[in-house]
């Protein structure tokens, strides 16, 4: 019973660390303010950005300060109007408005940002981006690049790219929630999620809960893509749905979106931020298939949806779309009906092949870790390869080819999670447990009688 007790031991402690590793928790609130400063250090001079509220809109100044071996410099402003400047002078606008620094020790661009006041306050949000209240607004911040030329060495910066937390607000690389604002942290794995709000309007889901997907997904969805952390904004009156920009770890969603549910937003525009390939536009449908597959799938193992309501989220009408030919597809839904449908067969299909050891997360992390853009010859050669069997001519009839995904529709066997191990939808920290746990009753015994034997052995003999 000794080596038993110290089974039970071993696995309490074990509990308990992983316990104790698995999440914290940050919450706090920013008063809403009249402006913002911030400065940013290049090799060749700096900038300092302030920002402040001006009525429906953002207004944001630059303050530039070459440094002294700079020859040329130039700053070029994108989804802003620029509205007044000093020590620089308008040469281009086409798309985006470039300035040119004329020689003045200081430079200075005056640019505002916003969003429309009268139909965002309608409250149905239409196809708005963008919402200013009262207490709040919510803008996508500017695109500010400078380039600073030093006898042929273009050194370039972009100085409203950084995360700023101010009295006025929360600023992201790609969005700004500013007014009063209250957020959730939670951290997992080395990596951060937050989950930014209207203090006076918070997610309708909570931003708890929100925060706490978003991490478990991050333990489930291991696609070798290790990104920052990740800044997600919750949005009361914006269009239903959301948006994500990979490259920052980036996303807002509308603050009425649903965890219980295939279409979840959270987990959906989540999954975009996992996404650091490149994809070559035959290749273009994976974005949005994987991201709709996963956010089905990742509901269903967090237990927001049980698995009819998922498989019936991912079925549907026979599509004969080529996903390799955007320009044949007839509508933007191709991606998401016949491409999540497509990637969950797949999926079944390499767990089936590997006896459950790999998935299509495998060929998802070698997409992120493919050196250039992702072509379709690339995505094959990772399939087959994960899949440890030839798939090209699989892959050349449903996905290169008009062929429809078969083995989905109704009257077949269920087409999600065929074949996989019993403990696939457990939480990774429960089935290691339990697994050490039952290996630590088994092997303790004998273990311990050995010990005993050599203890006995090495005992000197008594009268």
């Amino acid at each position: 019973m000794s080596g038993v007790r110290v089974a039970v031991t071993s696995a309490v402690i074990l509990l308990l660390v992983i316990s104790l590793a698995s999440g914290t928790a940050v919450a706090g609130a920013v008063d809403g303010g009249s402006g913002a400063e911030t400065e940013t250090a290049a090799s060749a001079g700096s900038t300092t950005v302030t920002v402040e509220r001006d009525g429906d809109r953002l207004r944001y100044e630059l303050s530039v300060t070459p440094a002294p071996e700079v020859e040329r410099l130039w700053v070029v402003v994108g989804g802003a109007s620029v509205v007044a400047s000093s020590g620089f002078e308008v040469t281009g606008d086409e798309g985006r408005t470039r300035l040119r620094w004329t020689g003045a020790e200081t430079g200075t661009v005056e640019l505002v940002a916003g969003g429309d006041r009268e139909s965002a306050a309608a409250g149905d949000g239409g196809g708005q981006e963008s919402v200013v209240r009262d207490e709040w607004a919510f803008t996508e911040v500017p695109f500010v690049e400078v380039q600073r030329d030093s006898g042929g060495s273009v050194e370039r910066s972009w100085p409203l790219a950084e995360r700023t937390r101010t009295e006025s607000g929360v600023y992201g690389a790609r969005y700004a929630l500013t007014g009063t604002t209250e957020s959730v942290a939670r951290s997992a794995s080395g990596r951060r999620v937050e989950v930014v709000a209207p203090a006076t309007e918070g997610p309708r889901v909570g931003s708890d809960a929100a925060a706490e997907s978003i991490v478990d997904a991050g333990w489930r969805l291991d696609v070798g893509d290790g990104g920052d952390d990740v800044l997600a904004f919750a949005v009361p009156g914006v269009r239903p749905g959301g948006e994500s920009v990979p490259v920052h770890d980036e996303f807002w969603v509308n603050a009425d979106s649903r965890l219980d549910s295939p279409e979840n937003v959270w987990l959906h525009e989540y999954v975009h931020t996992r996404q650091s390939f490149t994809l070559t536009d035959e290749m273009r449908w994976f974005r949005e298939a994987s991201a709709e597959y996963y956010a089905a799938r990742l509901s269903y193992e967090q237990g927001r949806i049980d698995r009819r309501t998922m498989e019936r989220h991912l079925d549907g009408s026979p599509s004969e779309a080529t996903l390799t030919d955007p320009s044949a597809w007839r509508d933007r839904t191709v991606p998401r009906d016949k491409g999540a449908r497509l990637l969950a067969v797949l999926d079944r299909k390499i767990r089936a092949e590997t006896h459950g050891y790999n998935s299509l997360q495998d060929v998802f992390w070698r997409l992120n870790r493919h050196d250039g853009p992702v072509t379709y010859e690339a995505f094959a050669r990772a399939v087959s390869d994960v899949a440890g069997e030839p798939m090209g001519e699989w892959l050349d009839t449903h996905v290169a080819g008009d062929t429809p995904v078969a083995d989905q529709y109704p009257g077949t066997a269920p087409f999600i999670g065929a074949g996989l191990p019993s403990a696939e939808n457990r939480p990774v920290g429960v089935t290691f447990v339990v697994v050490s746990f039952a290996l630590s009753l088994v092997a303790s015994p004998p273990l311990y009688g050995v010990l005993r034997r050599l203890q006995r052995r090495g005992r000197p003999a008594t009268p």
